[in-house]
């Protein structure tokens, strides 16, 4: 979702949604405190003067993952994009070439620890194929009884992937059978739209033997010990790691094309935005993913620096609780939606380099509409809208954001200054990751800031995971029984003219209900060595570390 988010994303948030989004990276999310200049953490790999920089590349991320685990981790960024590239997908999307750059192809799904991806004529019944010969970094032979294992423990976690197969008619461990030692099936109740998209989040198998090795009675699914200890196997392998260092090495059993270039990759945990543009200036660093907007500028035209960037589906937005007061009342919704000066507010925050939002649904993503927020800067209209909703002596609120986060700090202050001017007065609370992901799961957060980009580029997807009761990412609480009549009518449809209709009829309604305030697109964004080619643009903001070189 709106994180990720991802998104994550994630029944839980950042699994569907690459969202949290504080600084523009290929992170997209993040939230970590920053640290003065002068704290520097120690490093588990040597100076960049004694690397093999043809085979090396050393990443800063602003913060190290929280788990291990992707069945539960959650609105933690860095770990989700790290787990795309040390768990085995058994498929993933291909790459186009799109106005001269890389981005991934999702019209193109294919097979990477699988042999075969099919499914039946009426495309309810898919069946996987696994690649046989290939061993987890344990000597473990990846089988399909790995798969089977995998998604009961993930229907059996009732987080990530059991939020999101869900979308699809899948809802317990029985639709999933394992036929063969390495041929699974896949039974969803309807046909779906999103299966294969789905099955691209989804798909990723643990060790299972290793697994079942630290299982115990009080804890069968090794929750505890998979949260601390990365089981491997993809596209590269986690060979050691720390609080402030992860070492990844590619993986010589990848079966599929193309193979990593870079055989190292050094990941240093550096919070500080001003840090890690001096060691991407320095040539410390290679790759720079926690930066802000500000330091981000700062670097182009700087030498040995380029900034990789371009307009993507990555939206910054304002959620409201919609079951509280004074949020409860749509024409306070509507008058907050007047208040805010967009243009001037893109401008300030990201120098231009950002879109208008001109529907609930972000813009390049199929069936968008400006009927979906028809909303600009109208101060007048604003207090109407108040004074209509019984409120013209005015009201407060408390605005939530991600703490240490200098765009969300810099939004929440534009926000604060232009409500002051319509009679609502706005106290900006701060607050720390852990924290802010508790009341976000616990859906307690009444005001927030948040930032995200979903990781199905689809109106279905969105609004199943946050704008109908139960959605993991529904931080509005929002409910209205008409979206969601005309979701399980998209949901149970594979014809795209029907599922573009019912998405036009739900931006008509969002565009009136306003759960939340849309505060525009700010493009994407990657400082980066001159030497670094390869990158490929993901759907869902989680870096792939497949495609880079390093020259």
């Amino acid at each position: 979702m709106p994180d990720s988010a991802p998104p994550d994303g994630s029944a839980r948030g950042a699994d569907v949604f690459s969202h949290q989004l504080n600084r523009r990276s290929f992170l997209v999310a993040t939230g970590a405190v920053g640290l003065t200049a002068a704290v520097r953490p120690t490093r588990l790999f040597a100076s960049r003067a004694l690397r093999n920089a043809a085979q090396t590349l050393t990443i800063a991320v602003p913060n190290a993952p929280a788990s291990w685990d992707q069945d539960y981790v959650a609105f933690d960024l860095t770990a989700l994009a790290l787990e795309k590239n040390y768990y085995p997908y058994m498929v993933n999307y291909g790459v186009k070439t799109l106005a001269g750059a890389q981005v991934q192809n999702t019209g193109q799904v294919l097979p990477v620890f699988a042999d075969s991806w099919t499914a039946n004529a009426d495309q309810t019944v898919w069946t996987l194929k696994v690649k046989k010969g290939i061993t987890f970094p344990s000597g473990n032979p990846l089988t399909a009884a790995d798969v089977k294992w995998s998604k009961d423990r993930a229907f059996a976690a009732k987080a990530n992937v059991a939020g999101v197969y869900a979308l699809i008619g899948l809802t317990e461990p029985g639709q999933v059978k394992q036929l063969d030692d390495y041929t699974v099936q896949f039974t969803q109740s309807y046909p779906s739209a999103l299966s294969s998209a789905i099955q691209v989040i989804s798909l990723y198998v643990f060790d299972s033997k290793l697994m079942m090795s630290h299982a115990t009675s009080a804890d069968p699914w090794a929750k505890q010990w998979a949260s601390q200890n990365p089981t491997s196997g993809g596209v590269f392998n986690v060979t050691a790691h720390s609080e402030s260092a992860i070492a990844l090495t590619a993986n010589t059993q990848f079966p599929s094309s193309p193979k990593p270039a870079v055989q190292t990759v050094n990941l240093q945990v550096t919070p500080s935005s001003a840090d890690q543009r001096l060691e991407l200036q320095n040539g410390a660093i290679d790759i720079a993913t926690g930066l802000s907007s500000q330091d981000i500028r700062s670097l182009k035209g700087v030498s040995g620096v380029n900034v990789l960037g371009g307009p993507n589906n990555a939206f910054n937005f304002l959620a409201m609780d919609v079951t509280h007061p004074p949020f409860n009342n749509v024409k306070v919704r509507q008058a907050l939606a007047w208040a805010i000066p967009y243009q001037p507010l893109l401008t300030t925050v990201y120098g231009g380099e950002a879109r208008l939002s001109t529907s609930i649904v972000p813009l390049d993503m199929p069936g968008s509409s400006p009927i979906g927020y028809p909303y600009s800067y109208n101060p007048t209209k604003a207090k109407a809208l108040l004074k209509a909703a019984g409120m013209s002596s005015g009201l407060s609120a408390q605005l939530v954001i991600s703490e240490g986060d200098p765009d969300q700090q810099q939004i929440a202050i534009l926000i604060q200054n232009a409500l002051k001017q319509v009679g609502v007065n706005v106290s900006i609370e701060p607050l720390d990751p852990a924290t802010l992901n508790t009341g976000r799961e616990n859906k307690t957060i009444r005001m927030q800031l948040g930032n995200g980009q979903y990781w199905v580029n689809d109106v279905q997807y969105m609004v199943g995971t946050s704008l109908i009761p139960g959605g993991y990412l529904n931080y509005s609480n929002y409910s209205n029984p008409a979206i969601t009549k005309l979701y399980n009518q998209s949901a149970h449809t594979a014809d795209q003219a029907k599922r573009l209709g019912y998405f036009h009829q739900m931006q008509v309604i969002l565009g009136q209900d306003v759960p939340w305030l849309m505060l525009g697109q700010p493009n994407f964004a990657l400082p980066v060595r001159t030497s670094v080619t390869g990158w490929v643009q993901p759907v869902d903001g989680l870096f792939r570390l497949q495609y880079l070189k390093n020259a």
